[in-house]
Parts: structure tokens; C-alpha cells; sequence
């Protein structure tokens, strides 16, 4: 593992030479730790040995925003102990005992092994302090997010990936799922490069599984590990993890053809992130027959509609939700079909100008009355247009952290503060607590960032 070490003293060069013996790499032994080295080594853990080291609680804060593990060994009385003990973050006594030093290295082991506990619990707790993290996590109105629109061309993807990505940085564990049958372009949008397993890819595996239909409490909890494993930890951001779609070459693959192994397969994957406290968002495609669609509409808790406010989007979305009353009339009866669209849809105008979206959603709803479709939609979210060469570079450039809402975070771009508004509007919809998270972290525009629980005191 790739580590720096901090501190200068004679404890910190004797757990130098037994990292090093241990075949870890460290990337450099300072005296004094600072924001600017966060992005001039390649570490992913940071070693403190309080006593010998010059550091600030805030800059443990930035490193923990990135991404980075850390490991303090700090005395009794020493005020980062206090503060790694309430914060989630392992620590060790100084000097370090050979039982001590023993069980650091295990930890390191662990980490590197993708274990050694809840980084996403660290990021919250960080970030948002005890109460505010378990606020967040326990205030949800909504788990079972799909996200998705009746044509193309609606931002449906860019909406969910920075949905996504706005709940993780306000300290929700969210699991993202590619589920869009026509494939995908989730993985670009996330600048994916290696990834555990696509979505095709766990449908394949689940198909030959032998736990798929034996029903029992161990292979529940073993079919369960499977799901949660197969999603890919997202390095600078603790708390999202994502399952990437299909290419096009993957459209006619057999797997495609299992209707029960996809329903199972998409029912697990919520379930099991659900059960670990978090939020699951589907991106599904606009084809609400799909097998894979209509199983991620079925289980979801809130359904998502992406659309521009234009007329082409609002027929479309008129035709959409009478073919997913019409798809789901097939297995309960359609008064049960229309009252489970209308408990669950959500309309998220997108890339608006001004208020003319008011104009055309009444056209929507009045053409849903004509339907004798008894729904009663509003505008849950109205998020205005973004100047496009942001857009563009939220998905076209190096940096993973140009997606808008974390570059609102990351530089306050004037332009993206009305649109990083708007989305945490919508984001309430399903976890209420979000706007206070987001303002602890300083995402909301005009919000001051708080401590919550870096002060050492």
C-alpha cells in the first residue's frame, strides 16, 4: 500500500523500517502535514504519530474528502485521539507496544484488502459529526431510486449521477446502478477505467449461482455479499459506489432473456443496499416494457422523471406512464397500477429556462385527465439550464470531480449555484436531512460550512 507517514521523531522512523519491511511503499516521512501535499503524493493512507508531527484537524478533513484512510497513533490525553476516537478513525497508543504495532499492521493489511471498517462511516462522521451522520442515514423518505426518461436527450443520466453524487457528499452511502437496458453511459460520466463487475456481467454470474432459489436465511445473507461486492467503490468519494451499464454489444446477450434471474438480480441489489443503511438509484432506460426496466420500476419506492419542458418530451411522458400503468395492469389491476405510478412518480424538469415550464406541465396533467389517467403530478424539481461548455467538461475531462455538483463543491463556480440548489431540492424529495448535510459541507450556495466535529476540543 502506498502510504505517507507523518511525524519525525524516533517512533516514526522505527514504524517507517517495519512498514517498509512489510512491503509497503511510503511515499514520503514529513514533519509537518499540509493541504497542498494531498495532491503531491500518491498515497491512499495517512499514517499521524501525533507527538512528532505538526498537522491540523482540517487538513485530516480535506484528506478524508479525498478519499484517503487514516491512522493515528496519538497518547491518552492527546487531543487527535479524542478526535479519531469520535470520528471513526482508527488509533493507536503512543509509543506503539509490540501488541500495538502488531494490530496497525493488520489494520493496513485490511485496508488494503478493501477491509478494516466503514470508510463511508468515517466520511460521515468526519464531515457531518455523530448526530448529523446518523440523521441523515436514518431520515429517508425514499431507498429505491430509479431514475429515468420516456426519450432521449433529457440529461437523464447527467440527473442521476449528480443525484448520486450530491447525497454521497452530503454523507449518504449511495449505491448507483447502470440499469439502462439500451446502453449506458453511467461509466463515462464516473471516468471508470477498471471496475469489478457491469451490470451484464452480474446478471451472467447470477443466472449460474446456486443461491439464486434455494430461498434459506444463509443464502439470502451469502446472495446478498455477492450484490453488495459487485459494486466499485468510487476511490474519491468514501460513501458512492457503482455498477456500470451495458455496451451495445452486450444488447443480445442470453441473460437478457431470464426474466427471473433479472427480477431477482434487481430486487438483491436494492435490497442489499438498502440493508446497509443506504440509498440505491437505478438509471433505467426509456423503455418501461424492457425486462430490466420494468423490474427496477416495480421495486422502486420513487420513480424519477426526467424530461426538458418541451412538447416532444411531455407526449412522450403522456405515452410513457400509459404504457407502465399498462405493463404493470398485466400482474394487478389497473386502478392498483395508476395508484402505484401516482404514489410514486416523480418530474424533474430539466436544463430549464425561466418559468415557462409552468405552461407546459399544465399540458402535461390536463393530458392525463383526457387519458383518465387519475394522477396528480407536479414539478418536484426544476433544474435550469447549465452553460454547456460545464456540461461538456463535466463529463469530457480528466477529473472525476468536474461532475457539476462536486465542481460546485470543489470551486463555487457562480453558474452552477442555482442549478447545485435546485438538485438538493429535488434530492429532498427523498432524504429530507440532505439540506443540512449539504450545508455542513458547504454545498448548498450562500450556506457557511460548519465544523460539526472538527474541533479537537
Amino acid at each position: 500500500m502506498n502510504i505517507l507517514l507523518v511525524g519525525a521523531g524516533t517512533e516514526t522512523s522505527e514504524l517507517n523500517v517495519a512498514l517498509s519491511e512489510q512491503k509497503h511503499v511510503i511515499q514520503a516521512q514529513l514533519a509537518m502535514f499540509a493541504p497542498s501535499h494531498l495532491d503531491m503524493f500518491d498515497f491512499k493512507t495517512i499514517i499521524v504519530v501525533s507527538p512528532e508531527a505538526s498537522v491540523q484537524v482540517e487538513t485530516l478533513v480535506k484528506a478524508v474528502e479525498k478519499g484517503k484512510r487514516i491512522i493515528i497513533v496519538a497518547g491518552v490525553s492527546d487531543g487527535l485521539a479524542a478526535w479519531a476516537a469520535g470520528a471513526n478513525i482508527p488509533a493507536y497508543a503512543y509509543p506503539l507496544s509490540g501488541v500495538d504495532l502488531a494490530n496497525l499492521l493488520a489494520e493496513i493489511r485490511r485496508l488494503e484488502a478493501g477491509g478494516g471498517g466503514a470508510q463511508d462511516e468515517q466520511y460521515r462522521k468526519v464531515l457531518l459529526g455523530g448526530d448529523m451522520a446518523a440523521r441523515i442515514q436514518s431520515q429517508m423518505s425514499a431507498r429505491k431510486i430509479v431514475v429515468t426518461s420516456p426519450k432521449g436527450g433529457t440529461g437523464k443520466t447527467t440527473v442521476a449521477v449528480n443525484l448520486a453524487v450530491a447525497l454521497a457528499l452530503s454523507g449518504v452511502t449511495t449505491y448507483l446502478v447502470d440499469a439502462d437496458a439500451n446502453a449506458g453511459a453511467l461509466q463515462y460520466h464516473l471516468r471508470l477505467s477498471q471496475v469489478k463487475t457491469t451490470l451484464i456481467g452480474l446478471l451472467r454470474r447470477m443466472a449460474e449461482s446456486p443461491h439464486k432459489k434455494t430461498g434459506d436465511t444463509m443464502s439470502a445473507i451469502a446472495a446478498g455479499s455477492v450484490y453488495l461486492s459487485a459494486f466499485t467503490p468510487i476511490e474519491e468519494l468514501p460513501t458512492l459506489r457503482v455498477i456500470p451499464g451495458m455496451v451495445t454489444d452486450d444488447l443480445g446477450d442470453i441473460a437478457l432473456q431470464n426474466e427471473d434471474v433479472i427480477n431477482s438480480t434487481i430486487k438483491g441489489l436494492f435490497e442489499a443496499g438498502v440493508a446497509t443503511g443506504g440509498v440505491v438509484i437505478m438509471d433505467v432506460g426509456i423503455n418501461p416494457s424492457h425486462p430490466i426496466h420494468r423490474a427496477a420500476l416495480s421495486s422502486a419506492e420513487a420513480i424519477a422523471i426526467v424530461i426538458k419542458p418541451e412538447i416532444p418530451d411531455l407526449a412522450e411522458t403522456r405515452r410513457w406512464i400509459a404504457r407502465m400503468i399498462a405493463s404493470l395492469a398485466g400482474s394487478v389491476d389497473r386502478a392498483s397500477a395508476v395508484q402505484f405510478i401516482g404514489s410514486r412518480v416523480k418530474i424533474c424538469y430539466n436544463m430549464v429556462i425561466g418559468d415557462e415550464f409552468k405552461k407546459v406541465h399544465k399540458i402535461l396533467q390536463n393530458a392525463l385527465n383526457e387519458d383518465r389517467i387519475n394522477i396528480s403530478v407536479a414539478p418536484n424539481g426544476i433544474l435550469p439550464f447549465v452553460d454547456p461548455n460545464i456540461t461538456a467538461q463535466a463529463v469530457n475531462s480528466d477529473n472525476i470531480d468536474d461532475i457539476l455538483v462536486w465542481r460546485y463543491k470543489k470551486e463555487r463556480l457562480p453558474e452552477l449555484a442555482v442549478f447545485t440548489e435546485s438538485l438538493i431540492a429535488f434530492a429532498a424529495h427523498f432524504v429530507p436531512a440532505i439540506r443540512e448535510g449539504a450545508a455542513r459541507i458547504g454545498l448548498l450556495p450562500g450556506q457557511q460550512k460548519k465544523k460539526g466535529i472538527l474541533n479537537r476540543n
